[in-house]
């Protein structure tokens, strides 16, 4: 406190000095000539002087004793009236006084802050030193006493602490608040910036019942809260506190030989308990609790904790909870209180701060090292300190004992301990796995990054991400200022060197996360291909903001769990995207498939219909949501109803054709999805895939339209006519090379029905063109199970077995059917078959002797094959292309 007391203490002699001198220059110059305080020239002043006078003088006459009246004037009185008695003063002393009446304006708030014992400003030493640097014995006005108190001083510092001081004069109004204030401690200083934090917490306080101010070890928060507090003080009448009560567990402080206790600080819940109680009333000694409850009903009062997180614990949480239904509470604290507080984290000095701040200290210690730094350097400095007030006090400190700059900014063992260890020492197994994750993957993560990669579920992670965010070991940065969800979490390079010096990830654990960020990268791409491959499919995921990206990965995992029917994990990593996001439409439409799928009808509707609330005109949901209205609920004017909606906001795309006409399919208005698909195959470019599905469609409605000619409206001629357009539908798509095994099935399935349904009178016309239709398309129909079926209806409906023979053409079990995928590669295609792909290499082909013959094979070949494995998984063996008999 020496160090602390000197400042305040040399500023006071200076600013006595001065005062001192002004009124003997009155009493020089202008009270010889009075016979009363007229030359105060100010009727209200003159009374009030007259008043302090009397008080400490009574029954003594002023008239005879004016120069003991001046005594009784204020600092800027002192100039102020030697400006207003001109008329009295030498020329030279007229023109000094006002060359320098500006500076000794500049003056009175420095003074008012030494007298009321406020927080000091940064520039206040510099300004007093300089107007007393600058005095000079031959200056009009005699500055004698303030000359000789500058020389004693800078002969001998500490002359200082022998002084006694007169007090100077203090005639204010005594304060409306009562408080218990500490003394500043950084009058070295002085306070320097913050104005903005200064300006928000005030109305933070005003406005909320528990504000926390948050920050590193030695970032300002005491000295913030002290500055604010003396500011509420001042605010007089206005304030809305009758009582201030500043408690503090600072147990530690920072000095250049290292970290030294404080005994004199509260260390538990029954100090800080026993500080209030005391402050309130001292004669209080049982009951304590209830008599500072019963105190905070009758006076508005704000309680200051400084350093909390020193005592943080379960009893001081329930005195907050309960004091701040009566009080305000302010708490300073490297960790918050969470769901209790309104917190505000401070960061550290701007550059120019920072500069300001050494160069205040050298100035006032003489260093001359430091002194001589051109400002970049400062600021480099400052950077490797992380602009952090208390490391730059701590660097100058340690560099007057001697040791070189370069050496102190090597060696910051100190400084990090005591900002950060408390702070870490009181983190949960939990938030240090979390915080190590962060660490381990050495770039700044979303929150929803985080909660992926940590070791558990995602509520639980969050608990602990939480408790991380009350700290200053992670920082977070806003990316895209228009989109809250891009916000990104870093660890700060003051938090990064002290875990790094002081606790190491382990190696395996950082591998371990690496390879979880690889899998979640690569798992993102691939829903990206997926979805830019085709957007109505299952797996297609959109993803725009980093929340979604986890909670898509996510999903696509509890979509591979439910295609091979393990439903309980699926859900639960339905449920953890959802506690990702839960405002992420594609979670409900992920779920509602999978529920519906699993025959949880209900459930699925309410799922998509959250969805839609969410996203009303997202073309998948509404597309996945009109299939389920169709298939699930067989709702179909409702499924209508949202496919209409859906080809209005995609006219050109094939999918929302095929839904609107399966709506007009299962309506049994086969006209209109004839129409619909025949304009989708005339006016759109479709790739071989949707052209397939287009045909496959058409050739199922032909036939379904030929069936209702036939059946309900007993028009054979129409009905013939529709299952003939359904037959050279397939022969057309036959020519093109584009059928496939759905294709297959749907021509067998409409030949069958039309041989079941030709009428009597048309069996003899119709036997030989159905016999040229089987045998032009044999090898095709002998790919599925409906070949016998198919067979033996002929013979039973025609009388003729001479087709018999197919049958032992029949395809054998385990084969498969699929199309070919070409692909750049002339050694390799790939093969789709019942949405699966397969790997296929040119070897793999039972009758292909070299890679050339593979290139001659046009894409969309129909061919069959056996499920074989290779060393990157399922692949394609003995490939065989199927021929048209054509």
């Amino acid at each position: 406190m020496a160090r602390i007391t000197e400042i305040r203490l040399t500023l006071a002699a200076f600013i006595y000095g001065i005062e001192i001198d002004l009124k003997n220059a009155i009493k020089k110059y202008i009270t010889p000539f009075q016979g009363d305080l007229k030359f105060i020239k100010d009727s209200e002043l003159e009374v009030r002087i007259l008043d302090r006078f009397r008080k400490d003088n009574p029954g003594v006459d002023f008239k005879n004793n004016i120069d003991d009246v001046v005594d009784y004037i204020d600092f800027y009185d002192s100039f102020n009236i030697l400006n207003k008695n001109c008329v009295f003063l030498p020329k030279p002393l007229v023109d000094y006084l006002k060359s320098i009446f500006q500076n000794l304006t500049d003056l009175i708030p420095v003074r008012n802050r030494v007298m009321h014992t406020r927080p000091l400003l940064g520039g206040d030493f510099s300004a007093v030193y300089d107007f007393i640097q600058n005095l000079k014995h031959n200056s009009p006005i005699d500055w004698k006493f303030s000359i000789d108190t500058r020389d004693l001083i800078e002969k001998d510092p500490s002359y200082i602490l022998t002084l006694r001081l007169p007090q100077l004069a203090n005639y204010d109004i005594p304060s409306k608040v009562v408080h218990n204030l500490p003394i500043p401690d950084f009058d070295d200083t002085g306070f320097i910036g913050r104005t903005k934090d200064v300006d928000e917490i005030k109305k933070l306080i005003f406005s909320n019942k528990v504000v926390s101010i948050l920050g590193d070890g030695g970032i300002g928060k005491t000295a913030l809260a002290v500055k604010i507090a003396y500011d509420l003080v001042d605010m007089g009448d206005k304030c809305p506190f009758e009582l201030i009560i500043w408690t503090s567990a600072k147990t530690t402080m920072l000095t250049s030989k290292g970290i030294e206790e404080i005994y004199t600080a509260i260390t538990d819940y029954t100090g800080l308990i026993s500080i209030i109680s005391d402050t309130l009333d001292s004669s209080i000694k049982e009951n304590k609790i209830d008599s500072i409850l019963e105190y905070l009903e009758l006076f508005k009062t704000l309680i200051i904790i400084d350093n909390l997180e020193t005592i943080q614990s379960e009893e001081v949480r329930n005195f907050i909870r309960n004091a701040q239904t009566r009080c305000n509470i302010v708490i300073t604290s490297r960790i918050g209180l969470g769901e209790l507080e309104y917190p505000r984290t401070l960061s550290g000095l701007t550059d120019t701060e920072c500069a300001k701040l050494i160069r205040e200290i050298a100035r006032i210690r003489n260093s001359d090292i430091l002194m001589k730094l051109p400002q970049s350097t400062l600021i480099e400095i400052a950077s490797k300190l992380y602009y952090n007030p208390l490391a730059l006090k701590w660097f100058v400190s340690t560099v007057e004992t001697g040791i070189s700059p370069q050496e102190v900014l090597n060696n910051k063992d100190d400084l990090l301990n005591f900002c950060l260890t408390n702070v870490y020492e009181k983190l949960s197994e939990g938030a240090i796995s979390v915080l190590n994750s962060i660490r381990a993957s050495r770039r700044k993560l979303s929150s929803a990054e985080i909660l992926y990669l940590s070791d558990y579920d995602t509520l639980e992670a969050r608990k602990f991400l939480i408790e991380l965010f009350k700290t200053t070991l992670i920082s977070r940065e806003i990316i895209d200022a228009t989109n809250l969800e891009e916000v990104y979490y870093y660890i700060p390079e003051f938090a990064k060197e002290f875990l790094s010096q002081k606790h190491p990830v382990e190696q395996e654990f950082v591998k371990k996360i690496t390879r979880k960020s690889k899998e979640l990268n690569s798992g993102i791409q691939d829903i990206k291909k997926i979805n830019s491959y085709n957007e109505f499919s299952i797996n297609a995921l959109s993803c725009e903001t980093p929340n979604q990206r986890i909670a898509a990965k996510l999903l696509s995992e509890a979509l591979n769990y439910s295609r091979v029917s393990n439903y309980t994990k699926a859900y639960q990593k339905v449920n953890e995207a959802r506690n990702v996001d839960p405002n992420y439409y594609e979670v409900y439409r992920v779920s509602a498939f999978m529920k519906a799928t699993n025959g949880d009808t209900l459930s699925a509707d309410d799922d998509y219909l959250l969805g839609l609330e969410i996203a009303p005109e997202n073309p998948r949901l509404l597309f996945f949501y009109a299939q389920f209205l169709l298939f699930h609920l067989e709702d179909t004017e409702k499924a209508l109803e949202y496919a209409q909606k859906l080809h209005k906001i995609k006219p050109e795309h094939p999918y929302t054709s095929f839904l609107f006409a399966r709506c007009y399919n299962t309506m049994k208005e086969y006209n209109k999805a004839i129409q619909i698909i025949r304009n989708l195959i005339s006016k759109t470019e479709l790739d071989p895939q949707n052209l397939r599905v287009a045909y496959t469609e058409l050739i199922s409605l032909y036939a379904h339209n030929g069936q209702s000619y036939l059946r309900v409206e007993n028009d054979i001629d129409n009905g013939i006519s529709h299952f003939k357009k359904s037959f050279e539908t397939f022969d057309k798509c036959d020519e093109k090379g584009i059928v496939d095994i759905k294709m297959i099935k749907n021509f067998c399935e409409a030949l069958h029905t039309f041989i079941s349904m030709i009428p009597a009178t048309e069996v003899s016309n119709s036997k030989a063109y159905i016999k040229e239709v089987i045998l032009a398309h044999q090898n095709q129909i002998s790919l599925i199970y409906l070949n016998r079926k198919l067979i033996f209806k002929y013979a039973e409906r025609f009388e003729d077995d001479s087709l018999s023979y197919l049958l032992d053409a029949q395809i054998a079990d385990g084969t498969k059917i699929g199309n070919l995928i070409k692909g750049q590669s002339d050694t390799y295609v790939f093969i789709e078959s019942e949405s699966e792909r397969y790997f296929a290499h040119y070897s793999d082909f039972a009758d292909l002797k070299s890679s050339a013959e593979l290139k001659k094979i046009k894409h969309g070949q129909l061919v069959s094959f056996e499920e074989g494995i290779n060393t990157k998984g399922p692949c394609a063996k003995n490939v065989k292309i199927v021929e048209s008999v054509k």
